[in-house]
């Protein structure tokens, strides 16, 4: 009998919400930084994709999560293709200018740990992302680290909020599924 894959579920939420979203994400062109794969912009918002994390702007706030121990070469694909595009026009020089760059409305990374691929994708005007595990891979190898945060804590509901110098970003608490069943599961803070 084939076992089924584990996927665990979160979401990231600005405490106030990130404005009027819904979330496309576009591959990188040249349009940013060569580490970013995929990248999501808004009114207020930036969210850059790398095979081992996620840096978001917020205002003035930066959080990064990295996936410590991750492949930070896992390949990177758009899913949903969504009807819009994006351009840049940055400067004088047609040379120097972004065209006609699809947007997505999920990105899929491939084996970030052996057996556990990861989805992004935005629901509802929030930032979600789900961990694939396949059977036989160990979800213990999950385990992300955060930057530009000042305090990170488990709240009595489960979900972990991250403090910043402009407010909250809450990790709501995991969903974790195995076929159809919910599994119990929960964020672990170490120091």
């Amino acid at each position: 009998m084939k076992a089924a894959a584990l996927v665990l579920l979160s979401s990231s939420v600005l405490a106030g919400g990130y404005g009027q979203l819904p979330l496309a994400f576009e591959p990188n062109q040249g349009q940013t930084d060569a580490q970013v794969k995929y990248l999501a912009r808004g009114d207020g918002y930036a969210l850059f994709l790398t095979g081992s994390g996620a840096v978001l702007k917020l205002g003035g706030a930066v959080v990064r999560m990295r996936l410590a121990g991750a492949n930070a070469h896992a390949q990177a694909r758009g899913l949903d293709r969504l009807p819009g595009k994006s351009h840049y026009f940055t400067g004088n020089n047609p040379a120097q200018w972004r065209t006609n760059i699809a947007q997505y409305a999920r990105v899929w990374f491939e084996e970030v740990y052996p057996g556990i691929s990861l989805v992004y994708y935005g629901n509802q005007r929030q930032l979600e992302y789900d961990f694939v595990v396949a059977p036989g891979a160990d979800p213990r190898r999950i385990q992300l680290e955060f930057e530009g945060t000042e305090n990170v804590r488990v709240d009595s509901g489960g979900d972990l909020v991250l403090r910043t110098a402009t407010g909250e970003v809450r990790q709501r608490k995991p969903l974790v599924l195995q076929g159809q069943r919910v599994v119990t599961g929960r964020y672990v803070v170490s120091m």
